[in-house]
C-alpha cells in the first residue's frame, strides 16, 4: 500500500532540499508515520533496530543515514519505500539519485557527441555523484589526468603511436 508522501518542512535557514540531510529527515518523519506501530527512531528506542532488520542494513548504516552522514544504497531505498509505504521515486528524488522530472526520460546509456563533450561535471553527473566533497575531489582528479594527458601529448610530440609508460 502506497501513500502520497507530503513534503518535509524546512527552515529558511536549510536549503538542502537533496542528498544525506535530506534523507534522514524525510526517513525519519516517515518511520513516526507508519501504521500500525511507527518505528521509534529516539536514542534508546528500538526502531532503528526494527528498521535496520526489516530493510537489510546494518544499525549503524541506518544511524548515519538518519543523521544525515550517508547515503543508504540505491537498492536499500527501494526497501525503505516498500517498508515505510513510500514512494520510490521520492525517496530516490530526495537522495539526490535521481535529478529533475525528465530523468526516467533519459536514455539508459549515455550518448557522447562533439556537440556536447565529455566534461569533469557531465562524468560526475553521469555517475550520480551528488555528494559536495566526493563531487569536487572526483572533479579535480579528472582535472588532473586530462592536464597530464596534455603534458604527455607534448611531450611526445602528439604521436598517438606512443604511449607515456612510468618506468
Amino acid at each position: 500500500m502506497r501513500r502520497e508522501l507530503r513534503p518535509c518542512m524546512r527552515s529558511k535557514d536549510s536549503p538542502e532540499r537533496t542528498g544525506p540531510a535530506a534523507l534522514g529527515a524525510l526517513i525519519t518523519e516517515l518511520a513516526a508515520r507508519v501504521r500500525p506501530e511507527p518505528y521509534d527512531l529516539r536514542p534508546g528506542g528500538t526502531g532503528r533496530k526494527r528498521l535496520a532488520e526489516d530493510v537489510g542494513m546494518s544499525i549503524w548504516a541506518v544511524g548515519r543515514m538518519l543523521r544525515g552522514e550517508t547515503l543508504p544504497r540505491v537498492e536499500n531505498v527501494y526497501a525503505l519505500a516498500r517498508v515505510l509505504g513510500a514512494d520510490e521515486e521520492q525517496l530516490l528524488d530526495t537522495a539526490g539519485y535521481r535529478q529533475g522530472a525528465n530523468r526516467t526520460k533519459r536514455p539508459k546509456e549515455p550518448v557522447l557527441s562533439i556537440a556536447n563533450p565529455l566534461t569533469p561535471e557531465a562524468i560526475a553527473d553521469g555517475l550520480g555523484i551528488t555528494h559536495p566533497f566526493v563531487r569536487k575531489m572526483l572533479i579535480s582528479s579528472i582535472t588532473e589526468a586530462m592536464r597530464l594527458q596534455r603534458e604527455a601529448d607534448q611531450h611526445h610530440g602528439g604521436d598517438p603511436g606512443e604511449t607515456a609508460v612510468a618506468r
